[in-house]
């Protein structure tokens, strides 16, 4: 048996608050990153063993709180301006996948999946297998 192995980042962004992005940050266990000009623009890189977090651990209640990172991310945003976080990830050589999602401070999002190329390709043939093991 073979674990996904992940790996996520972010785009350089301007953030509302700098000490609530840095904690929030902290909460979802993302390493925070700078960037842009004079390193005025935030950012974060994933630890490599979660991807994009799906749940955060909440001391209070010594346990795992399932929570929706890309709509909290979505309010520590300047007005104006979009994150574009990615997520690539392979399972030994069997599976390789990646995926975009942009947000913006609003909470409007758009996502990218590498899987989407079987519907585009079927404009060239018909006969297409998966890209998997």
């Amino acid at each position: 048996m073979a674990n996904y192995v992940p790996f996520v980042r972010s785009n350089y962004f301007e953030v509302k608050d700098a000490a609530a992005f840095e904690a929030f940050c902290k909460k979802w266990r993302v390493e925070l990153i700078r960037g842009g000009k004079d390193d005025t623009l935030f950012g974060f890189l994933g630890d490599g063993e979660i991807g994009l977090p799906l749940c955060y651990y909440d001391a209070g209640k010594d346990d795992y709180v399932e929570g929706n990172f890309m709509d909290e991310l979505s309010g520590h945003l300047a007005n104006g301006w979009v994150a574009v976080v990615r997520e690539i990830g392979y399972e030994k050589m069997r599976y390789l996948v990646g995926y975009t999602v942009a947000i913006n401070s609003c909470g409007e999002s758009i996502e990218v999946s590498l899987d989407q190329i079987y519907e585009d390709a079927k404009r060239l043939g018909k006969n297409i297998t998966p890209c998997e093991y």
